[in-house]
């Protein structure tokens, strides 16, 4: 008896260790200048810190560029409350980054011309200087709107932009594409090139993905009318030639599928997840893998990550660093939607119980979960959960949890609160850095409107 009261102790010792560890770090404020500041993103500095940009409305008349950068241990590096990126007249807006060595390309939608948006972007070093010395550099400036953005490095000191465009009909919308180098120039044809251009078509939620071999492969949502709704993939070289005749369709060919996610599996191919409308009740989640040369490697018609009763949405994904992906959604199979996940491993197969296993069923409802891979074996996922809603009390906190890859839980039930204070939370975006540290950044209106606020968890 004595025996197993002291392993019993020994492993309550070891999850409170692992629970006070995740919660050394106190919420750090990272810019809290009036007005409110939104939407944050964020990538490693590549030695141990992080590099936020946000939205920001601190002048009360537009919407402006800001970043900060702080060390390992969360204290700012720049200028108090953020240094400005772009804070031209009028909106800039949508925000993408990504970073190549010491440097970091920033993209964005901008409304600085009057009546329609253009494409972006600036590249700064990680002492926060603007590195195109003529202002922001124009990605695409063509008279037709330009908006929903994606950016993937090049690997090569730049950086590939796509997003969604209407110069060829202004009721439709098709997908151009651009590469910059690290000085912000076009590296191909002025204002981009088309991913694929389809007559009568809605092309929208571009993903970029990395492809290997000087490529990268671009995903999408395309819609046609009101019965045919599809995914799609094409493959595009790093000198803008399109390396398949054609894109593959990876949706079934029938039916209503959309907000398409996608990832490398790693193996020089991607693997792609998408939801299936069946009636806008009972809507599933589907993946399939492609190959390097465009061929499905799973099921004709994709393998089901969840077909469970209820409402599945707000799905996140990340490479299971073996050839599969790990995902984690919003479920509503409950009378209050709780957060599920699965892995589907490199042949296809669902790895833990049909229909995923319960990451976090707390009282209230959870949701816009951000799932990263931390570590060889390691998974972190942060939400927003509402668990201690009631009366006319709405509590928008953060919660995180660990999971590894058998889908066992590292920390307690239900995971640990990253950020309970007053006021709205806005969705977490999570960040790893090098040194195996994960940092949750977000809007947070406990004193203001919004502003940005960051955690540390090991």
């Amino acid at each position: 008896m004595k025996q197993i009261h002291f392993w019993s102790m020994l492993c309550s010792v070891l999850i409170l260790t692992g629970v006070m560890r995740a919660r050394a770090s106190e919420n750090i404020p990272i810019a809290i200048a009036p007005q409110g500041q939104f939407a944050p993103r964020g990538v490693s500095d590549g030695v141990g810190g992080t590099v936020v940009i946000w939205e920001d409305f601190r002048t009360g008349k537009d919407w402006d560029v800001y970043a900060q950068r702080l060390n390992v241990d969360g204290i700012p590096l720049w200028t108090e409350n953020g240094i400005a990126i772009c804070d031209r007249k009028r909106d800039q807006r949508w925000l993408r980054m990504t970073r190549n060595g010491g440097h970091i390309i920033i993209a964005w939608t901008d409304q600085r011309e009057p009546g329609n948006w253009d494409v972006y972007a600036q590249v700064i070093d990680l002492s926060g200087n603007k590195l195109i010395p003529d202002g922001d550099a124009p990605v695409c400036t063509d008279i037709a709107d330009q908006s929903d953005i994606e950016i993937l490095s090049d690997e090569s000191g730049g950086a590939i932009i796509v997003w969604k465009d209407r110069r060829q009909h202004p009721d439709f919308h098709d997908l151009y594409v651009q590469r910059i180098n690290r000085n912000g120039q076009p590296m191909w044809k002025l204002d981009g090139i088309p991913v694929f251009l389809s007559a009568d078509a809605l092309q929208s939620t571009p993903r970029l993905v990395p492809g290997g071999e000087g490529s990268f492969y671009v995903v999408w949502w395309e819609v046609i009318g009101y019965e045919q709704w599809n995914i799609l993939a094409h493959r595009i070289g790093l000198d803008g030639k399109h390396l398949w005749d054609k894109p593959t369709v990876i949706s079934p060919m029938a039916g209503l599928q959309g907000e398409p996610r996608a990832v490398s599996d790693g193996r020089g191919g991607l693997i792609v997840v998408w939801q299936n409308y069946e009636n806008f009740i009972n809507d599933d989640f589907y993946a399939q893998r492609i190959d390097s040369k465009g061929n499905k490697v799973w099921d004709e018609n994709g393998v089901p990550i969840c077909d469970a009763d209820g409402v599945q949405k707000n799905l996140t994904m990340t490479n299971d660093g073996r050839g599969g992906v790990v995902a984690v959604w919003r479920d509503e199979r409950d009378v209050f939607s709780d957060l599920y996940a699965q892995r589907i491993s490199a042949d296809g197969t669902p790895r833990w119980t049909r229909n995923g296993i319960p990451l976090c069923i707390a009282g209230g409802y959870q949701d816009k979960p951000f799932l990263t891979r931390c570590g060889e074996n390691e998974f972190f996922v942060a939400w927003l959960d509402f668990r201690e809603d009631y009366d006319d009390k709405s509590s928008d906190n953060i919660y995180g949890q660990k999971i590894n890859l058998e889908g066992k839980a590292l920390w307690v039930d239900n995971g640990i609160p990253l950020c309970t204070a007053d006021g709205v939370q806005q969705p977490p975006y999570v960040v790893e850095s090098e040194l195996n540290q994960l940092s949750v950044v977000w809007s947070d209106a406990r004193s203001d409107i919004g502003d940005i606020y960051m955690r540390h968890v090991k």
